[in-house]
């Protein structure tokens, strides 16, 4: 067990200094926000939809989807604009990497010139919504430039 700062202080001994933990949102956290901005500022000619692929199930609903056709790797958003080129959004809690499967499909999406973002905060996907144009909103230009608070 650590002992606090106050009380080391008290026996003489020096505490060590400590950097505060990040704060690292839960990654449903940022899924939500995501959906909300897309149900109330899309472009009504974007079609989206969020690919529920992610959560623990059990193993019967998980061999279910299997069988349906449901594939590893693939985006937590998906986005078409009216001229039919598919966008992809992967979300990910700070800190977190790619699974295999995820980053193989981003690279394929790299090598199909296709836009593909894994974004670990809102201000990366704001930047990133505003250059693909699917948002009624526009991005803040101090916002791109690195200053959004």
């Amino acid at each position: 067990m650590t002992m606090p700062p106050l009380l080391m202080l008290a026996e003489g001994r020096k505490p060590r200094l400590r950097k505060a933990p990040l704060e690292r949102p839960k990654e449903i956290a940022l899924h939500m926000r995501v959906a909300a901005l897309l149900r109330d500022h899309a472009r009504p000619e974007w079609q989206w939809t969020h690919i529920a692929a992610g959560e623990v199930r059990d193993p019967r609903t998980a061999g279910k989807l299997k069988q349906m056709g449901l594939q590893p790797g693939w985006p937590d958003f998906v986005l078409i604009p009216p001229r039919g080129q598919l966008h992809c959004l992967e979300l990910k809690r700070l800190g977190e990497t790619l699974s295999d499967a995820q980053d193989d499909f981003r690279f394929w999406c790299i090598q199909h010139a296709i836009p593909h973002l894994t974004a670990y905060s809102m201000d990366a996907i704001l930047v990133a919504f505003d250059s693909w144009n699917c948002l009624e909103i526009k991005v803040s230009s101090r916002m791109q430039k690195g200053g959004a608070k």
